[in-house]
């Protein structure tokens, strides 16, 4: 599934129409959600020349990729991320 989304994510970014109608047709599509169809859809009809994002596909991806553990959030990385205090001067 990771996979599948990566390449739509590639295709909606690129604008390539041939790709976007080639993964839509692939059964895995059946699996998104609705917001994510119908962005796939409107950003497939405005074709090339559109400035629009496909965030929802984009945030699909990257909630996917924390289910699968591939992705990790830097705010949950505890202890990793604190830096030092500065000590006090007396």
């Amino acid at each position: 599934m990771l996979a599948y989304l990566d390449a739509l994510c590639a295709a909606l970014l690129a604008r390539d129409t041939k790709e976007i109608d080639r993964l839509g047709r692939h059964p895995l599509a059946r699996a998104l959600p609705r917001t994510v169809r119908e962005e796939v859809l409107a950003i497939r009809r405005v074709g090339p020349g559109s400035l629009r994002a496909p965030i929802e596909t984009l945030r699909h991806y990257h909630r996917t990729a924390h289910l699968f553990g591939i992705a990790r959030d830097p705010a949950s990385a505890g202890d990793q991320m604190e830096l030092p205090l500065p000590a006090r001067a007396s």
